[in-house]
């Protein structure tokens, strides 16, 4: 492991580095059926995008990245991170994307969604995380249930996906809750 944030048993997050940014990261955000449920990813990435997205990062203390790393051959699989901090009120919008296609399955994108509510509920005390999906991510919607996020809204018709409007649903989880749901 290099430079562990935070470890799980088949993954740990770590900062991305400059290596991620030139690696198959940037190309992540050009795939098709990466970006599909995506709502602000319409124009194809390059290295020199990702570059400048990686060393944003570095003094913003207004969003979290991390890279998803696989423990059992240290590959970078994903992104996830905390964005729109907002330190008065002490909230987030939760966001991951799995890049690499093969760990888009259980147990890894549980284990990413369940590392970045430790660090955003026990790193860095947030009370709560805000997190969207289109109504035919079955993933996402999934992925809300199983973590017990509370449907707070709808954006109705807000996406165009396959040439399709779509409402996109907003859901809350608190820090209460999350420690409850763990037994805290």
């Amino acid at each position: 492991m290099i430079n562990p944030y935070i470890i799980g048993e088949h993954i740990y997050l770590r900062h991305p580095t400059e290596e991620d940014a030139r690696g198959r990261w940037y190309q992540w955000f050009s795939d098709e059926e990466t970006m599909k449920y995506l709502g602000d990813r319409y124009w194809p990435n390059c290295v020199e995008d990702q570059l400048g997205f990686y060393r944003s990062l570095i003094n913003d203390k207004s969003k979290l990245v991390l890279s998803i790393i696989s423990k059992s051959d240290d590959s970078h699989i994903g992104v996830l991170g905390l964005s729109n901090i907002n330190w008065v009120h002490r909230y987030a919008d939760a966001t991951m994307v799995v890049g690499e296609k093969s760990y888009r399955k259980m147990p890894y994108t549980f284990e990413a969604h369940d590392l970045l509510h430790k660090v955003a509920f026990l790193k860095l005390n947030l009370l709560n995380l805000k997190s969207s999906y289109a109504e035919s991510s079955e993933a996402s919607h999934g992925m809300q249930h199983a973590f017990k996020y509370k449907k707070v809204g709808v954006y109705e018709n807000l996406l165009c996906i396959g040439g399709k409007r779509e409402d996109v649903y907003v859901g809350i989880l608190s820090r209460d809750d999350y420690l409850k749901s763990k037994g805290l």
